[in-house]
């Protein structure tokens, strides 16, 4: 690999992880708080509320996993194989992403457009599992896709220069030779199709 091609997939890799779907979903669900609640206190409430969850159930669940699969204790890396050597494993890491928060969500009565953006990401993410069960679309950038069609929904047409991380996170993830063209693609219409007909079904807006 010359300087380049060094360079060219140093920035790759720096894109692919600055807009993982979990970093994006945080300024995505804090903007959605923010629009359902402008009292400092509240907003930022639900957003912790609703994050904390998300991320505390699946990570909690992956250290287990890979310390009984090595047996070598939490300081084992979380490998990026432990879901795509296993792709049943993808199941499980939905239900415990979005299980939890979503009845958060529902029995404390908060902001109705978290809940449905949770459901409707939840929904994505178990559409790829099953997808991958045979094939490999991008979680990347369904996920991504999916949170960026929510902001749509809510804040109409202003939030749509956000799509434009779509095909910068798609060409990183090609240059990564994470993906293929038409994995990526599959990715993309999979966060858009089933998100957006989750945000429609379920009225969410601003």
């Amino acid at each position: 690999m010359n300087t380049a091609q060094a360079n060219e997939s140093r920035v790759a890799k720096l894109i692919s992880n600055v807009f993982h779907p979990w970093a994006v979903l945080v300024p995505v669900l804090a903007l959605t708080a923010y629009q359902a609640q402008k009292e400092p206190q509240e907003y930022i409430k639900w957003t912790l509320l609703t994050l904390i969850p998300l991320f505390a159930f699946p990570l909690l669940y992956t250290k287990i996993r890979v310390t009984m699969l090595f047996r070598s204790g939490t300081r084992q890396k979380v490998s990026r194989s432990f879901v795509r050597n296993d792709p049943g494993q993808l199941f499980i890491m939905t239900g415990l992403f979005g299980v939890p928060a979503a009845l958060i969500l529902h029995y404390l009565n908060g902001p109705r457009n978290l809940l449905i953006i949770i459901l409707g990401v939840t929904a994505v993410m178990f559409v790829v599992a099953l997808v991958n069960l045979k094939y490999r679309a991008s979680f990347h950038l369904a996920m991504v896709t999916s949170m960026l069609t929510a902001l749509w929904f809510i804040f109409g047409t202003v939030s749509l220069v956000s799509f434009l991380l779509i095909p910068i996170l798609g060409l990183s993830r090609y240059q990564l030779r994470e993906h293929t063209p038409t994995q990526i693609a599959t990715g993309f219409l999979i966060g858009l199709m089933v998100g957006g007909a989750v945000f429609y079904g379920m009225g969410l807006a601003a």
